[in-house]
C-alpha cells in the first residue's frame, strides 16, 4: 500500500482500519500471526497513535487481541467462536424481521431474489467472493429498514468478523443450503408469514448444525484463539 497521507485524525484511523481488514480478508494477514506494528508505521507512513486507535477498534469488533509485552495477534475464529456468531446474528436478524416486517414491500423482496439468483450463479461460476458479498447485501436490504441503527451497525461488524474466514472456509454445499434456506424465508415474507420467517432466520439460516459437512476443517481452530 502507498503511504497513507490523510490528515484528519478520524479519517485516517479508519483508512488504516480498512487496509488492516482487507488485508485480513485477502489472507496478507492471517489468524494466530501478530502484526508487526513498527513495520505498519513504517509502510503506510504514520505515527504509532493512528494506528493503535485502529487496532483498538479492530479490538472492539473481535478481529485482534491486543497483548502487552508480546504484540497484535490476529484472532482464530474456533468452532464454539462461530456457534455464539451465528446465535448472536440470528437473534438480531429475526428482531429486526419483526420490528419491520411491514416495510418489506415487494420490491424489496424482489430485489431480495434477484440477489438470490445472483448467489446461485456466483456458485455456479466459482465467484466466492461474488456470492458472499451479495449476501450480506440480501440480508442488509431487511436490515437497513431498521430504525434501530446501533443493531445494524453491530450485526454488520459481527458479520465483518465472519466475512474472511467464510471466504475460505465455506464449502459449496453450505453456499448452496443457504440459497435455499433464502428461498423459503422470501416465500414466507412473500406470504405475509412475518413470525415464521422471523423464527426461520433464527431456528434455521442461523442454526450452525453441521460444520463439519459446511466447513473446511482446516480453516478452522478447534481450541481457543491463540492457543495454536
Amino acid at each position: 500500500m502507498s503511504p497513507i497521507t490523510t490528515q484528519n485524525n478520524w479519517s485516517l484511523r479508519k483508512e488504516i482500519f480498512d487496509y488492516l481488514v482487507g488485508q485480513i480478508e485477502n489472507g496478507q494477514l492471517k489468524p494466530g500471526a501478530f502484526i508487526n506494528v513498527r513495520q505498519l508505521t513504517e509502510e503506510l507512513n504514520v505515527s504509532r497513535t493512528p494506528l493503535r486507535e485502529a487496532l483498538a477498534h479492530m479490538e472492539v469488533q473481535g478481529l485482534v487481541t491486543i497483548m502487552p509485552q508480546r504484540g497484535v495477534l490476529i484472532n482464530v475464529l474456533t468452532y464454539d467462536d462461530l456457534l455464539d456468531l451465528f446465535e448472536i446474528i440470528g437473534a438480531l436478524e429475526s428482531q429486526a424481521v419483526m420490528t419491520v416486517f411491514d416495510r418489506i414491500s415487494n420490491a424489496k423482496i424482489n430485489a431480495m431474489e434477484r440477489c438470490n439468483r445472483k448467489m446461485f450463479k456466483a456458485i455456479e461460476k466459482g465467484k466466492n467472493r461474488e456470492f458472499h458479498e451479495t449476501n450480506i447485501h440480501l440480508h442488509k436490504i431487511f436490515l437497513d429498514l431498521s430504525p434501530n441503527r446501533e443493531l445494524t451497525i453491530y450485526v454488520g461488524n459481527l458479520k465483518l468478523r465472519l466475512f474472511g474466514f467464510a471466504l475460505k472456509s465455506y464449502r459449496d454445499r453450505f453456499k448452496r443450503a443457504i440459497v435455499e434456506e433464502h428461498d423459503v424465508f422470501l416465500k414466507l415474507l412473500k406470504a405475509g408469514e412475518g413470525k415464521a420467517a422471523s423464527d426461520y432466520l433464527k431456528d434455521v439460516h442461523w442454526k450452525f448444525n453441521h460444520p463439519d459437512n459446511f466447513i473446511r476443517p482446516d480453516t478452522v481452530n478447534n481450541g481457543k484463539p491463540g492457543n495454536n
